[in-house]
């Protein structure tokens, strides 16, 4: 009988020495990855409609939102940007390429949930637990959405049809664009009729349409941030 107690207190203890180990590394992870939980204030342009709302956004140890769940309201999160309602900030739902386009149009990638916002004049994007200033660049999700943080002329054809302000947004269908005004606060719809849309500034030069950017005179293609590498933390260095 001794024999029998003597094993079972070694097996168990063998048993127990094995499972302690995995569960401390377990909720460590738990605890890492929620540790915080905000309720923002947001909204969102959908199809030219404006739709406040509270989101929850939750963060880990470094700081690094891991979540975001709308409150009291039915979202369907996808590339169209979240942005704060009381500071000048936007939440990224999904990955994102940030394209430079005096770089030779390197292109690089933003992981999704990555944040933008501005401070002092410089433009600072968070790239998961990475916080770089960036100058001259865009955002584009690989599809059809496509962010400017400048302010820059949306062309159809040759017309320009509206002077957007920094930090709007453009999404692009076969026969129309959605956009949204970040500064006048409002969203259109506009048909296109075919032409070709193309976004341009001093230093920015984008054909929608075709999916690509003019740089130094030449067509660069962009791509989904799913075929790119991370940007670096800050591309200036």
């Amino acid at each position: 009988m001794k024999k029998v107690i003597d094993f079972c207190k070694d097996k168990y203890q063998c048993i127990l020495i094995d499972i302690w180990p995995r569960i401390f590394l377990y909720n460590e992870y738990r605890f890492d990855n929620y540790r915080n939980k905000k309720e923002i204030k947001v909204f969102q342009s959908f199809s030219s409609v404006k739709t406040d709302y509270t989101a929850i956004v939750t963060y880990n140890l470094r700081d690094a939102i891991v979540d975001i769940k709308p409150k009291d309201a039915k979202i369907e999160y996808d590339s169209t940007p979240i942005y704060y309602s009381e500071e000048d900030k936007v939440i990224f739902p999904s990955e994102m390429s940030i394209v430079f386009p005096l770089r030779d149009g390197g292109q690089f990638k933003l992981y999704k949930y990555s944040t933008y916002y501005m401070e002092d004049d410089l433009h600072y994007i968070k790239n998961n637990v990475d916080t770089g200033n960036y100058s001259v660049f865009f955002l584009y999700n690989g599809k059809n959405t496509f962010f400017f943080p400048y302010e820059v002329d949306l062309k159809v054809g040759n017309k320009v049809v509206e002077k957007l302000s920094k930090m709007s947004f453009v999404t692009i269908s076969d026969s129309a664009i959605t956009y949204y005004d970040y500064e006048d606060d409002k969203g259109k719809i506009m048909e296109t009729d075919n032409k070709e849309v193309t976004v341009t500034s001093e230093n920015i030069n984008v054909n929608l349409s075709g999916r690509f950017l003019i740089s130094f005179g030449r067509d660069v293609l962009l791509f989904s941030p799913k075929n790119l590498n991370p940007v670096f933390k800050s591309i200036d260095k």
